[in-house]
C-alpha cells in the first residue's frame, strides 16, 4: 500500500495532530479484493458476527478517552460531544448485535408450489463519510452492514481522518482479517474508486447533495445500490403558543452543537410576528451562554468552525443578509484568543424569505429568525423549498403541533424538540436530502439483497 501521507490539522490551534495515508485507487482495489476474499466466511456464521459487534462495542468504551481525545483535536468539537460520538457508536453496534430478524420468510402456500423469501448480504459496501460527526455516521452504516453479512471499505472525510483509522484498527481487534478496512485521501481518488469499483455493490454516502449526486452518477456505471443523506436546512416553526424560554433553549442546543455543523441541526427559526422580538431575545441570552475554546480544554462548550472554507461561508451568508436589511442581535465575532476557525453563535433577525442564509443551509454557527404573519403561507413556502431532511414545531398545545408536524415535507420532525434521533426510528431524507432510511431494520434492510425460491415438486 501506498507511504505516501498528508496532514491532519486541529481547527483550534492550527497545529499539527497527524498524518494519514495518501491512498490511491490501486489501494481500494487491493481492499477490495481482501473483503472479497474475507466474504464468504463472515457472510456463513451470523453468530459470530453477533459477538464480533459486541466485542467491538466493548474495546470502544474501554478507549473511550484516548479516542475521544484524538476526535477532538481533528475535528474541534468539545470532548465530552466527542465521547458521546463514540459512545454512540458503541450503542449502534449493541443494538444491531441484538436485533431479531429472519433471513428466511415463507410466503402464503400455493396449491403447488412454495415461496421462501431469502434475505443475504449486499456484498461489499463502501462508506463515505463527513468531517462533522465521522464517527457516528460511520457506524450508522458499519453496525448494520457487518450484522448483515457485508464487508466494508471506509473512507472518512480528508480533514478527520485519524479518528476513523484508530477507530478501525481497534475494531480489526475483534473482526476477521479483510472484513472491515480504511482508506484515506486528501483528494476525490478514493471517493471516485470507490464509487466506480465493480467489486463495489454498494456505497453508503452522508454529506453534501452536490457531491453525493455526483457519487450516485458515478455509481451508476455498475448498477450500485446507493443510501445517502445530504444536505438539510431544518426550520424550526414556533407557533404562537409556544414556551418562550422552553423553546429558546431547545433551538439553542440543536442550532449551535458542533458549531452548528449538523446536518439535521436547526438552520432557520420561523416565528408569529407578535412573538419574534421576545423570542429572538430568548435565543441571544441562551447563545450567549457558550464558551469558545479548544475543544479538548476544560469549559469549552463550542469549539471552532470546521475550515476555514466554511467559516468564510457562514461570514459571507450573514453579510449578504445583513446587507439585505437583517441585523446582528448578537455574536458575529470571533470571541476567542486561540488561531483557529471561531465564529461565536450569531443570531440574526429580521431575516426574510429569499435571503441566502435563511434559503441556503449555512452549516455553521449563524441562525437566521423570520418573523411570519400566516402558518400556512410559511409551510407552504418551505414544503416548495428543495430539502426535507427534518424539521420541528414548538408550542403547548400537542394536538396542535402534531397537527402542524403532519404537513410538513420532512423526513423527521420533532415536536418541541430538535436534532434528536433513537437507534429504532429511520431516518433519512425527503426531496434533496437522501435517498434511503438508516437505523432500525430499515437501515439493515438497506444492506440487504431479497431472493426468491419458488419451488414446485418434480411432476
Amino acid at each position: 500500500m501506498t507511504a505516501t501521507q498528508y496532514e491532519v490539522h486541529d481547527p483550534a490551534t492550527l497545529e499539527l495532530v497527524g498524518h494519514a495515508p495518501e491512498n490511491t485507487a490501486q489501494d481500494v482495489e487491493a481492499a477490495v479484493a481482501a473483503a472479497r476474499a474475507a466474504s464468504a466466511g463472515w457472510a456463513a456464521d451470523r453468530e459470530a458476527r453477533r459477538n464480533s459487534l459486541l466485542a467491538g462495542a466493548a474495546l470502544i468504551r474501554r478507549d473511550l478517552d484516548a479516542l475521544a481525545t484524538l476526535l477532538s483535536r481533528e475535528q474541534g468539537k468539545p470532548k465530552a460531544e466527542a465521547a458521546g460520538e463514540f459512545s454512540v457508536a458503541a450503542g449502534l453496534f449493541e443494538y444491531y448485535a441484538d436485533l431479531e430478524w429472519d433471513s428466511e420468510q415463507q410466503l402464503s402456500p400455493r396449491a403447488d408450489r412454495s415461496l421462501e423469501v431469502q434475505y443475504r448480504p449486499v456484498g461489499i459496501v463502501g462508506t463515505i463519510t463527513p468531517w462533522n460527526f465521522p464517527i457516528s455516521l460511520l457506524c450508522v452504516k458499519l453496525a448494520p452492514a457487518l450484522v448483515a453479512g457485508c464487508t466494508v471499505v471506509a473512507k472518512p472525510s480528508p480533514s478527520t481522518p485519524l479518528s476513523t483509522i484508530a477507530l478501525v484498527n481497534l475494531l480489526n481487534e475483534a473482526l476477521p482479517a479483510g472484513v472491515l478496512q480504511v482508506r484515506t485521501s486528501s483528494r476525490r481518488t478514493v471517493n471516485v474508486a470507490l464509487s466506480t469499483s465493480p467489486g463495489i455493490r454498494k456505497i453508503s454516502f452522508t454529506g453534501s447533495t452536490e457531491v453525493g449526486i455526483s457519487i450516485a452518477q458515478q455509481a451508476a456505471s455498475t448498477v450500485k445500490r446507493v443510501t445517502m443523506e445530504l444536505g438539510g436546512n431544518d426550520p424550526a416553526i414556533v407557533l404562537d403558543d409556544a414556551d418562550i424560554a422552553v423553546t429558546a433553549r431547545g433551538i439553542v442546543g440543536s442550532a449551535f452543537r458542533n458549531a452548528g455543523q449538523v446536518c439535521m441541526a436547526v438552520k432557520r427559526v420561523y416565528v408569529p410576528r407578535s412573538r419574534s422580538a421576545e423570542l429572538a431575545e430568548a435565543i441571544a441570552v441562551e447563545a450567549a451562554r457558550h464558551v469558545l475554546g479548544h475543544g479538548i480544554a476544560d469549559g469549552t462548550t463550542m469549539g471552532p468552525m470546521h475550515n476555514e472554507s466554511q467559516l468564510k461561508l457562514v461570514h459571507g451568508l450573514v453579510d449578504s443578509a445583513v446587507g439585505a436589511g437583517a441585523r446582528i442581535l448578537s455574536g458575529g465575532t470571533a470571541d476567542c484568543d486561540l488561531p483557529g476557525y471561531f465564529l461565536s453563535p450569531t443570531v440574526v433577525i429580521d431575516a426574510e424569505p429569499g435571503m441566502d442564509l435563511v434559503e441556503h443551509e449555512q452549516f455553521g454557527a449563524a441562525l437566521p429568525i423570520v418573523a411570519y404573519d400566516s402558518l400556512d403561507d410559511t409551510i407552504a413556502g418551505l414544503n416548495a423549498g428543495e430539502f426535507g431532511l427534518g424539521a420541528s414545531v414548538w408550542s403547548q398545545d400537542q394536538e396542535r403541533a402534531y397537527a402542524t408536524a403532519s404537513r410538513i415535507d420532512a423526513g423527521t420532525v420533532w415536536v418541541n424538540q430538535h436534532t434528536v434521533v433513537e437507534p429504532d426510528a429511520p431516518f433519512g431524507g425527503w426531496k434533496a436530502s437522501g435517498v434511503g432510511r438508516e437505523r432500525g431494520r430499515w437501515g439493515l434492510e438497506e444492506y440487504l439483497e431479497t431472493r426468491v425460491i419458488n419451488a414446485r415438486p418434480h411432476a
